[in-house]
């Protein structure tokens, strides 16, 4: 299984955090963190590049679920691209897609 990487940067006023591996309940303190950090260091509007992501699970949702709270609180907003067909599909299941917006590419989510 490969570990989770998070990485971040800044693109056109939007902050652009990349996960890449698998996210599971073991590594959603890492994500956490690293969502937090991103926060801090690029601002409140995030756009989450799900493409290498090749599975997550619930504790990864929840991650996710607090991070759109906290961004939508503080005046951001969390977009969700390019999230492979399993990792959709469990957007769908717990009706997410419906409440965070899910685009089908990074280029799509980061077009105004």
């Amino acid at each position: 299984m490969p570990p989770l990487q998070v990485t971040a940067r800044s693109d056109g006023g939007r902050t652009v955090v990349r996960l890449c591996g698998e996210l599971d309940i073991a590594c959603t303190e890492d994500l956490r963190r690293g969502l937090d950090a991103a926060r801090r260091e690029h601002g409140e509007d995030l756009v989450l590049d799900l493409a290498d992501l090749e599975f997550m699970d619930s504790g990864g949702l929840s991650v996710i679920v607090a991070c759109y709270k906290a961004a939508t609180a503080a005046g951001g907003s969390l977009t969700l691209a390019g999230p492979r067909p399993i990792v959709r599909r469990a957007l769908e299941i717990t009706g997410l897609h419906r409440r965070i917006p899910v685009k089908a590419t990074l280029q799509e989510a980061l077009t105004p």
